[in-house]
């Protein structure tokens, strides 16, 4: 169908006015969309403006959060990344020195206000006791003019002085003003020691930091000495105050006792008293003096114990002691140019000196005067020699504080930690908490160790520090068999500087007891090291932990084990057989472990359990739970989760250790038997390369009682889903199809007596069929047993209550017959032109079961109460 052609123009003149208004309709119809087009594009362009408004605001803000999170990070980075180098002069540094030292100028300042507060009450109140024994003593200085003027003594004139007073009333009172002389110059030295004080801790008025901190130094500098000193003299001067004001009143109380016609007793006795008590003041000086020279660090060390020992550094003291000396060189020097001594002898004799006659004394005095300085020298020296002598013999008397002893340091550092009380020291001191040095240098008990522990340990101390405490099993755990080695290589120099020193060395010789000391300080090492892994043993809270016995070859084995997570430790603890060392009760702590996790599955904690299985080795884990030395039916259901589906594995393994020749005189060998149960599963299955000749091996040697019918279950069904010939222990394959035919074990002497157990009668008809058809194959292994009696109870005589019908799986279905004639015969009559159940093969779950008699005649008994259990 052709396109209709568009109208030409005669045909659009043809047609006249409608086609006009056709087009006029459709142009104003274009005009109506063109102006709604670009109202759009207005509301377009007005719609972008607002989103373009919009995403300025939004990248703004986010430029600013941009710049924010800047801040964030290198505030958070700034603590792992180095300061910025500035230079020494810096106002921030400066201002962080001036700090510092007005840190240690206030801590000096407010240990000498102390002082100086405590000396200002002290002589305010004695001042006070003082007055009140001046008043009166001056007073009694005083002549009584009423009673002279009643008397009619009144011819003296009043020019004339008053009598004087008796010596003893002048030297009482002298010593009441002296003492209250001496109290007042201690107040004044306090009043002017506080503001000298109060000025060190005032700021400089300087323009930068630097300029008032080397302002401040060296302002404390040249006045910490004189401080210094005038402590020094506050004390004296009161002791001087105390002193005179005692002497005083003893002189006062004993001219009152001797005033009157005959001695006061009372008084004597009083000032007897008093006596004592000054001089056990006296002596109680004398003795804390003694303490001061006697051990360094005393409380009672001052000045005059240091001078004893020679070990006064006061600037002051040395400032007077040098003044004084060149004062006494200067005046003796003077004196010996004017020739005094000679003199002086001339005067004394009577003879008048002119000018010459000086001279010659003067010439005279200088002749002696080198001689006597020649003999005064040696005076000098040897005196100071003496002196010299006494210092060093004081000093070597002293008892001296041990500031370098790392044994003083390790028992301070734990006798302190135990008694802090304020968390953040302890986040300071904790990153030196070490066992290694308790071993090494630790002189005190364990009992102040275990009080730093549980400070360290305690709830209010931060997660980081309990950290650094459970970190140090590992640490100390690696340092000891480097210290072991560094022991063992010490032993043996000693044990060469020995023998060369028995054969007369005499540089050996002479060194002797430096190695004995040695071998001690190792022993002790290594009591000490032994001690504390036992200490770290009782503080767990776990059962398994006692179980373990460190010694000095385990140790680091043990605490390679503290340091562990619970999960992992109670891991480790399953397979602890795996370890080549002794480390304790092996099966306790085996045992211990499985009844844990077996506690957790009764809880219903799973979750824990899977955890513990998780970091569990299959193979030593396994190898675990054959050398236990019994076995629980509790461990069943731990050993399953171990082994999941790895069964094949566990089956490969065990015949693996179960090849070599073991001794199992001390642990339970029946152990393998569950442990094949588990790993063969129900219904068993096995690899079909698997050669399970050891396992059969092994059961036959060990047949255990509590699994026996499950056991030969499990393994007749292998031995009839392989090839017999293939297997290469045909020996243990015989005598174990032998048990099963005749085996019987009596039970533990913990069981019944009548607990007879047996292979069940499907398991020993299938095995006397495999014999029978094997009977050319065993042949070279076929031992005669003679002949006993039948077992009147048969199946009867297995007990029920050790029967475990989880592990029973028929060997045969009901449905197959077999004819009664065959079960009958003997095993011996059985050969091969005779056809047995010619219908079933082997390689089939199992075989029918026979009726009660067809049991096999021979059989015999073992007595479960002599194997291990």
């Amino acid at each position: 169908m052709s396109e209709p052609l568009p109208p030409t123009e005669s045909a659009s003149q043809e047609s006249g006015t409608p086609n006009v208004d056709h087009d006029r309709s459709t142009i104003a119809l274009m005009t109506n969309q063109f102006g709604a087009l670009l109202e759009a594009v207005k509301e377009l362009n007005v719609t972008m403006g607002a989103q373009k408004t919009t995403m300025e605001g939004v990248k703004s803000t986010l430029i600013e959060h941009g710049a924010k999170f800047d801040v964030l990070i290198k505030d958070a980075l700034k603590n792992d990344q180095p300061y910025d180098e500035k230079a020494l002069d810096d106002e921030s540094t400066c201002l962080a020195l001036y700090d510092i030292v007005m840190a240690k100028t206030k801590e000096k300042a407010e240990e000498w206000n102390g002082t100086i507060d405590v000396t200002l009450i002290f002589i305010a109140l004695f001042s006070a006791v003082l007055t009140a024994f001046l008043v009166p003593a001056t007073q009694a200085l005083l002549p009584n003019f009423s009673d002279s003027e009643t008397s009619g003594n009144s011819t003296s004139t009043s020019s004339q002085g008053p009598p004087l007073p008796p010596k003893s009333a002048e030297a009482v009172c002298a010593l009441y003003h002296l003492s209250l002389i001496t109290a007042i110059i201690i107040a004044v030295l306090c009043a002017l020691g506080r503001q000298w004080v109060r000025k060190l801790t005032t700021k400089p008025k300087l323009n930068s930091w630097r300029e008032r901190t080397l302002w401040h130094m060296h302002r404390m500098k040249r006045a910490e000495g004189w401080l210094r000193a005038l402590m020094e003299v506050l004390y004296w001067f009161l002791l001087l105050s105390i002193g005179l004001f005692m002497s005083a009143i003893l002189y006062q109380l004993w001219n009152l006792s001797t005033s009157f016609e005959e001695r006061a007793t009372i008084l004597v006795a009083t000032w007897g008293v008093g006596v004592v008590l000054v001089s056990g003041i006296a002596v109680t000086m004398v003795g804390t003096t003694y303490h001061a020279v006697r051990y360094e660090a005393s409380v009672f060390e001052g000045v005059v114990s240091r001078a004893i020992i020679g070990d006064i550094d006061l600037g002051l003291v040395k400032g007077l002691k040098s003044g004084y000396r060149q004062i006494r060189k200067s005046i003796s020097r003077g004196w010996r140019k004017i020739g005094g001594v000679a003199l002086m002898e001339r005067l004394k004799g009577g003879r008048k000196t002119t000018r010459q006659s000086l001279w010659i004394m003067r010439e005279e005095s200088r002749s002696t005067d080198k001689s006597s300085d020649t003999f005064s020298w040696r005076r000098r020296r040897r005196a100071a020699e003496a002196l010299r002598k006494t210092f060093d013999w004081m000093k070597t008397f002293r008892i001296k504080v041990n500031r370098h002893s790392e044994d003083e340091l390790m028992n301070a550092y734990y006798e302190l930690l135990a008694d802090t009380s304020d968390p953040i020291l302890l986040e300071r001191a904790a990153a030196s908490f070490c066992y290694r040095d308790w071993v090494l240098y630790g002189e005190g008990s364990i009992d102040q160790l275990k009080k730093a522990l549980d400070r360290l340990m305690a709830t209010d101390t931060s997660f980081r520090v309990r950290e650094t405490v459970n970190a140090q099993f590992s640490r100390f755990s690696t340092w000891i068999p480097v210290r072991r080695r560094e022991i063992e290589e010490k032993r043996e120099f000693r044990a060469y500087a020995d023998r060369w020193a028995r054969e007369g060395d005499e540089f050996f010789m002479a060194r002797s007891k430096t190695r004995e000391e040695e071998a001690k300080k190792d022993e002790e090492e290594e009591r000490r090291t032994i001690q504390l892994t036992n200490f770290l043993l009782s503080q767990r809270k776990d059962k398994i932990s006692p179980s373990f016995t460190p010694t000095w070859e385990n140790c680091a084995d043990i605490l390679d084990l503290l340091s562990l997570p619970i999960d992992k430790f109670v891991a480790k603890c399953l397979c602890i057989d795996d370890h080549n060392n002794n480390l304790g009760k092996h099966h306790s702590i085996f045992h211990v472990s499985v009844e844990h996790c077996f506690r957790l599955l009764s809880a219903n904690k799973f979750d824990d359990v899977t955890r513990i299985v998780s970091h569990v080795d299959l193979f030593p884990a396994v190898r675990s739970f054959v050398l236990a030395h019994s076995y629980d039916s509790r461990y069943d259901r731990v050993f399953r989760l171990i082994i999941s589906d790895r069964r094949s594995d566990v089956l490969r393994f065990l015949t693996e250790f179960l090849s070599p020749p073991r001794d199992w005189s001390h642990v339970n060998p029946g152990n393998a038997s569950s442990v094949f149960l588990i790993a063969a599963g129900f219904p068993p299955q096995f690899p079909s390369d698997l050669d399970l000749s050891p396992i059969i091996a092994h059961i036959a040697r060990h047949p255990p009682w509590w699994n026996w019918r499950e056991a030969s279950e499990a393994l007749i069904a292998c031995l009839g889903q392989c090839n017999i010939s293939t297997l290469s222990d045909p020996a243990s394959v015989y005598y174990f199809l032998q048990q099963c035919v005749h085996l019987e074990l009596s039970p533990p002497e913990w069981r019944p007596k009548d607990a007879i157990r047996r292979a069940s009668s499907e398991t020993r008809d299938a095995a006397s069929i495999l014999l029978h058809r094997h009977k050319a194959f065993f042949a070279p292994f076929i031992i005669p047993l003679p002949p006993s009696p039948p077992l009147t109870p048969s199946d009867n005589a297995i007990s029920l209550n050790g029967h475990n019908s989880d592990l029973d799986f028929p060997l045969l279905s009901d449905s197959v017959d077999i004819p009664d004639a065959v079960p009958s015969l003997p095993i011996d009559t059985l050969d091969d032109s005779t056809t047995v159940i010619t219908s079933v093969a082997l390689d089939r779950p199992g075989l029918p079961s026979s009726s009660s008699t067809s049991h096999a005649d021979i059989h015999h008994v073992i007595n479960m109460t002599d194997t291990v259990l």
